[in-house]
């Protein structure tokens, strides 16, 4: 369904609408909340990370809507966790006093971009697979067009073969990946230049779970934020994770 572009963006239908409404009326609230925003403001308060924040059911349904669209027949039918909404806000992303220069613009200059699941541990940050997506749903709760979304289209061809290549039959939790990623990152920037996914209020958009994607600097006037629900259903086995 994906293709070669490793991502797809659906038409705008009533169910999705009536979906993210309510989930919009339900993270207002949570947003608003002072210590749920100490625990998720980030990059001098212009993105509210929101992990896990949308109190949804196994189902994906949220205050009694239930979580219905396109994607339906494209995916595989696993339990929902709870979604993350991403909130952007006017001026994103500003520096953290204890962010680096260099992570800093690596975030402005290549939108923070990354392969979900794979989790930098120790000192070092070394990158290990954590997290095995099944797929990455996204469904805007507002209509706000700044801050969009941005993918590296077909990168995820590239991603998932070095990081096949790289486990070569091991216990997938044991093997550094850091390497090859980044490698097969740098990769991706010298080859594919990044697109806005253009979805709105309505819409909703599949990605790859093994193509490289990040988050726009928000570029326009000032507005309310930007807001979008992801889901990110694990595979119960971690081997179904690399296949195709």
């Amino acid at each position: 369904m994906m293709g070669r572009d490793g991502f797809v963006v659906f038409e705008a239908e009533p169910s999705v609408e009536r979906w993210a409404r309510a989930a919009r009326h339900v993270t207002s609230g949570i947003a608003a909340d002072p210590e749920t925003q100490s625990a998720n403001l980030r990059h001098g308060n212009t993105w509210f990370i929101g992990v896990d924040v949308l109190p949804n059911d196994m189902s994906g349904a949220v205050d009694g809507v239930p979580l219905i669209g396109p994607w339906d027949d494209h995916v595989p039918p696993l339990n929902q966790h709870p979604a993350q909404v991403s909130i952007i806000y006017p001026g994103y992303p500003k520096r953290d006093p204890d962010q680096s220069a260099a992570n800093h613009g690596y975030r402005i200059k290549r939108q923070a971009a990354h392969v979900d699941g794979l989790l930098p541990e120790g000192p070092d940050r070394r990158r290990f697979a954590r997290e095995f997506h099944a797929y990455i749903l996204g469904i805007p709760l507002n209509p706000a067009p700044q801050a969009p979304t941005m993918i590296w289209p077909g990168s995820h061809l590239i991603m998932q073969r070095a990081i096949v290549d790289a486990i070569a039959g091991r216990d997938v939790s044991e093997v550094d990946l850091t390497d090859a990623y980044h490698a097969a990152r740098n990769e991706v920037f010298a080859q594919i230049e990044p697109v806005p996914i253009k979805a709105t209020f309505g819409q909703s958009f599949l990605i790859h779970r093994f193509a490289l994607h990040g988050t726009a600097p928000w570029d326009g006037p000032d507005g309310p934020g930007r807001m979008i629900a992801f889901f990110r259903p694990e595979f119960d086995d971690p081997a179904d994770w690399l296949t195709d």
